[in-house]
């Protein structure tokens, strides 16, 4: 496979969204309103709503940051499979690790779980795969989101990173993924993948290594800085492969690299991908109002479900329009919506700013605005122990009353703004055991008993086999084995493998010179080696 390297330096101005809404609380500037009595609340004006819906303009960053640009040839028409333009533009250099071999085994193994991330993608994959076309960028950075978050947008980590592409607060903020009270921009599936991206080239700037760009990615570009200088000033390499770092650090590349090489060629390792149509799923729009969930859904077409799974960075029951944040549509429903919004008639916005009192009650609020009082607090975030407002704006429908299909779009919402563990795989139905171990039956030839830590791949390349023979030799129609189960691996008559170790050697470059993996031979062979010694190969 040939290797396209990046060709122009452009330089690319960032621009800065301020935050307009902090902490939960909406800063609009609404609170020199009158606020309207309780029992009723006229019809608020377009200057009403326009002030609750537009922040601050936004910030342009002082200095402008560096960008690898090339031209990139429009995908042939002969490719209908997406995964054949992914193929054409990798080219992230291997590294020599084990890690990567423990990763293959580790994903091959599990291609029910590769295929649900697949599944996951297929909404979004073909425009991060045009955008890194655009950029000039290896491709394998269209498969980071796979071991970032499984292709989840909702994707939410343990040190409170989210979105797709787990961009932490501080640099989403950085990248002008705005959070504001409606809206998150770090689970836009547009906005973060060009903020991933620019965040990307510009690490890649800093030290024109595309591994040491991703380990920054990871660990953060001023950690792999430390790490790196640490070494040059001992006189020591200082590729990814060379510095110390943490363990989780030194598995991301391996987790990449794994995962394009299956990519690369599934069938190498018995697995099976599913196809990818090799065209858009969604287009952009700017609706250029504002409106409900509920009444942009009715436009387009669609279930509120399906348009929250394109848009889940909104995460209210209206949508605030600002001129740098778009609508996802599927691409079939763009014309449709913008028909139906040109000639529709009916309200935009059934809901509308609130300006409580201090001391009002929340459970007198609901009642008045015809709303359950659950449903108050959670559009509003308010706690369950907080029991009178204190002056603050919140949202209340401007008709009391909610119709079922209201309450079904709040239902959606509320699961829409649940953050969603990232999916390791782990979690996988338990492995089926062969229908031979099961009955009993002695297999004939040479057999090989599953161990912990085995996978159809490793045990395959152990006997110099490809996985479509072992499969085949065994009945097989996936890749799963169980523990304890019995493959048979060749004919009887065949010799185990051996090897004697010669000076100089070690378990590392053995496991080069004869193709074996490392972990596998460590396993077999637990003792100290020296020349001299037999190591067995089987």
């Amino acid at each position: 496979m040939k290797l396209r390297l990046c060709a122009a330096l452009l330089s690319l101005g960032f621009a800065l969204p301020a935050f307009a809404l902090e902490s939960g609380k909406l800063d609009y500037q609404l609170r020199s309103l009158t606020p309207a009595p309780a029992p009723a609340i006229t019809a608020n004006t377009q200057l009403a709503i326009d002030q609750l819906f537009t922040d601050p303009a936004p910030q342009a960053l002082a200095d402008s940051l560096p960008q690898w640009q090339k031209h990139t040839p429009q995908p042939l028409a002969s490719q209908q499979n997406l995964w054949e333009r992914v193929r054409n533009g990798f080219a992230i250099p291997d590294i020599e690790s084990p890690l990567v071999t423990k990763w293959e085994n580790y994903y091959a193994s599990r291609p029910d779980y590769l295929n649900r991330i697949i599944e996951r993608s297929n909404r979004y994959l073909y425009h991060v795969v045009g955008e890194v076309e655009k950029r000039g960028m290896p491709m394998e950075f269209a498969l980071l989101p796979m071991i970032e978050s499984a292709y989840n947008p909702k994707a939410e980590s343990h040190a409170k990173a989210a979105g797709m592409w787990q961009f932490i607060p501080d640099t989403g903020k950085r990248y002008g993924l705005e959070r504001t009270w409606w809206y998150d921009g770090r689970r836009d599936v547009v906005a973060a993948t060009d903020a991933a991206l620019s965040y990307l080239q510009d690490i890649h700037g800093m030290f024109d290594d595309w591994q040491l760009a991703l380990a920054s990615y990871n660990w953060g570009e001023n950690a792999v800085k430390r790490a790196r200088d640490r070494n040059l000033a001992a006189g020591l390499p200082a590729s990814y492969i060379d510095l110390r770092m943490p363990d989780e650090t030194r598995n991301y590349v391996p987790k990449l690299l794994a995962i394009r090489n299956i990519i690369a060629d599934p069938a190498a390792y018995g697995v099976k991908l599913r196809d990818i149509p090799n065209q858009p799923y969604f287009a952009t729009l700017q609706p250029g109002k504002h409106m409900d969930v509920s009444v942009a859904a009715k436009l387009a077409g669609i279930s509120v479900e399906e348009l929250l799974r394109l848009n889940p960075g909104f995460i209210r029951p209206v949508i605030a329009h600002k001129e740098d944040r778009k609508l996802v549509l599927p691409i079939e429903k763009k014309e449709i919506f913008e028909r139906n919004l040109a000639s529709y008639q009916q309200p935009l916005l059934n809901w509308q700013p609130y300006v409580t009192k201090q001391g009002e009650s929340f459970e007198q609020l609901a009642s008045t605005f015809g709303i359950d009082s659950a449903e108050l607090r959670d559009i509003n975030d308010i706690a369950a122990n907080d029991r009178s407002a204190r002056g603050q704006t919140i949202l209340v429908p401007k008709v009391a009353g909610l119709d079922i299909s209201e309450r079904q779009t709040l239902a959606a919402l509320h699961k829409n703004r649940e953050a969603e563990a990232i999916d390791t795989g782990e979690k996988d139905t338990p492995k089926p055991v062969l229908a031979a171990a099961r009955s009993g039956e002695k297999l004939a030839g040479r057999e090989h008993k599953v161990a912990r830590g085995d996978t159809l791949f490793n045990i395959a390349k152990r006997y110099n086999l490809s996985v479509a023979e072992l499969k085949a030799m065994n009945g097989l129609k996936g890749t799963q084995v169980a523990l304890g189960d019995s493959l048979r691996v060749g004919n009887a008559s065949a010799t185990p493998r051996s090897y004697v170790v010669k000076r100089g050697d070690t378990l590392a470059s053995i496991a080069r010179k004869l193709n074996v993996d490392l972990m596998d031979l460590k396993k077999m062979n637990r003792k100290p080696i020296t020349p001299g010694m037999t190591l067995v190969m089987n």
